[in-house]
């Protein structure tokens, strides 16, 4: 397990996320705006109807339509006491997709510490797009996005042993030629360039006909077209969420071996570097 909670920590941090997944579900349903659970947050949904016992966090997808349509819109019927953060919300935030915090709260990951960036507890929102039906050109998509999206990353925080200091513990696994290549495309190109290069090239096959959606970047965090256009309602928590309707199906896909009791030495969260609850 990557962090350790106290009962009462996780409470209050569960807590918390359930407030800010009530102001999602609000604003979606006033903006018309579908969403979907996944992830982790599925698989509590599925066998827990609440978060996972020592989970510490919540996810959530929008196709890319309705992604953009969600920051566009969502910042201007937001209670005051949530943050949309994005680059465009917050410029040094690393970050391609959109985080909804809690203001008042602190979440520090380690990793990020010393971003001059908001903390507060978050669900991660993520957008989701087509990807080709050949692995080989999925495979291929994924690299080339991958790629821009360490370009992005690396011009707020460089993540590689090579060419520049590294300002995170463990070191991403790349090579020099290539470490060379997103310093020279960091120092030719500006943020708001490579976020536009980086959404273009994850969009690429949304006009097709293609059977799966995905974040991308993921390898396996595919999704079918179906279940995404035909949700299903389900209880996460003291909420109603929408989840895709085949989901087992999307579960077992990403989660091999997936399993309700997960054995303590494979349970993974993000124990923060520092957490704090404000008023909570």
């Amino acid at each position: 397990m990557i962090g350790e909670y106290t009962e009462t920590e996780l409470h209050k941090l569960h807590e918390a996320l359930h407030k800010i997944m009530g102001e999602i579900i609000r604003v979606c349903q006033l903006l018309h705006i579908p969403y979907f659970i996944q992830g982790g947050t599925a698989i509590g949904a599925y066998y827990e109807q609440d978060i996972l016992p020592w989970d510490d966090d919540i996810d959530i997808g929008l196709t890319r339509e309705n992604y953009e349509r969600f920051l566009k819109e969502a910042p201007a019927v937001l209670r005051e006491e949530f943050f949309l953060q994005h680059f465009t919300t917050d410029p040094h935030t690393p970050f391609y997709f959109s985080k909804l915090m809690l203001r008042g709260t602190t979440f520090t990951e380690a990793d990020f510490a010393s971003l001059d960036i908001q903390r507060g507890i978050f669900i991660d929102i993520f957008p989701f797009d087509k990807v080709p039906d050949t692995r080989w050109l999925q495979s291929a998509h994924r690299y080339y996005c991958n790629f821009l999206n360490g370009c992005f990353m690396a011009k707020d925080i460089w993540q590689w042993r090579y060419i520049r200091k590294c300002q995170v513990e463990k070191p991403r696994n790349t090579g020099w030629l290539q470490c060379l290549v997103i310093w020279m495309v960091c120092k030719l190109f500006s943020k708001e360039f490579i976020y536009r290069r980086l959404s273009a090239a994850q969009a690429l096959f949304n006009k097709g006909r293609h059977e799966y959606y995905n974040m991308v970047l993921m390898p396996k965090d595919h999704i079918s077209v179906q279940s995404i256009e035909n949700p299903q309602l389900m209880q996460l928590g003291p909420n109603m969420v929408w989840a895709p309707s085949d989901l087992y199906t999307y579960l077992n896909h990403h989660y091999s071996g997936l399993q309700r009791h997960v054995p303590k030495e494979k349970q993974r969260n993000h124990h923060p570097a520092f957490l704090d609850f404000g008023n909570l």
